[in-house]
């Protein structure tokens, strides 16, 4: 099992200095940034694909159009990056009937065809055992309540035999938005067929991180948006460290399947990830972390 970060600057020049110890850096899809990286440390990519509007393939969200697997394939071979990811993130947009909190049987039963319809379109190019799909939160209403039902992710898993890519924030803020047991939902989830790990801190979008990008229109733009709500990709408070324990206890008992990375998203390039990174989060944040990663024993 490894353990990675997400690619910034800072994180770059402690790990040169020794100051931090990761096994990869996990980056977006950006050739030269890859590229950079790459001379550091070993590096893995995180592609911006998101599935659900029942076109039979994957959009890409930076680029606004399907995917361009040619692309992605070389990236695959470049890097050595074993799993082809995917959003579980049908938008409002894409189905402008839907009510974006939804709960009537018909939309999750068509939704959930559509997700399935979308990634089977996925595996059939790259097979199954490379594929895994992630859960997601509702973003403001962006995206549609049915895609983070645990029974929906569960049948998409299910029903196209592609992995599982557990984010544990996300988790907590689907949970939260649907007024569930945080644990009673992560147990829904199919966490048997975990194939990575994202963490991250959440916190509640106050002033003090509106003033942190306030020089910054677009960085400020973006959070003004989640202002007063709890946002995801941010430090790692007492809670969350609470969260980071009870996880490597459920790792370390099978109850989740133990995954080829584990990577804290935290930090990042770019105006916003840049101004919100800090040298002290990642100096006392990473390693601590990844003494609890190597506390793990593989299960038998």
């Amino acid at each position: 099992m490894k353990f990675a970060v997400h690619y910034s600057h800072s994180a770059a020049d402690l790990l040169r200095e020794g100051k931090i110890h990761i096994d990869y850096f996990k980056c977006p899809a950006w050739p030269d940034l890859i590229a950079g990286a790459r001379k550091i440390q070993p590096v893995y990519v995180h592609f911006p694909l998101r599935v659900g509007p029942g076109i039979g393939d994957a959009i890409d969200t930076e680029k606004k159009q399907p995917a361009d697997w040619a692309r992605i394939e070389s990236l695959l071979v470049q890097t050595e990056t074993p799993f082809v990811n995917l959003h579980l993130a049908p938008t409002t947009g894409d189905y402008p009937d839907i009510p974006a909190y939804t709960t009537e049987p018909g939309h999750i039963e068509r939704l959930t065809e559509q997700l399935c319809r979308d990634v089977q379109a996925v595996t059939a190019r790259f097979g199954p055992e490379q594929v895994i799909v992630e859960n997601i939160y509702s973003g403001g209403g962006r995206y549609l309540q049915p895609a983070f039902l645990p029974e929906v992710v569960s049948a998409v898993v299910r029903e196209t035999g592609c992995g599982f890519l557990f984010d544990l924030s996300h988790a907590r803020l689907a949970a939260h938005q649907l007024g569930w047991n945080v644990y009673e939902y992560i147990n829904t989830l199919p966490i048997e067929y975990t194939c990575e790990i994202h963490l991250t801190g959440i916190q509640r979008i106050d002033e003090h991180w509106l003033a942190r990008v306030r020089q910054d229109g677009v960085a400020l733009k973006f959070l003004e948006e989640f202002a007063g709500q709890l946002m995801d990709h941010l430090p790692l408070t007492d809670e969350d460290w609470g969260f980071m324990s009870w996880l490597i206890a459920q790792l370390q008992t099978g109850v989740i399947k133990q995954p080829w990375m584990i990577a804290l998203e935290y930090g990042g390039v770019g105006p916003l990830w840049e101004t919100l990174t800090e040298v002290e989060v990642l100096l006392e944040q990473v390693p601590r972390l990844h003494r609890l990663i190597q506390s793990l024993q593989p299960n038998p």
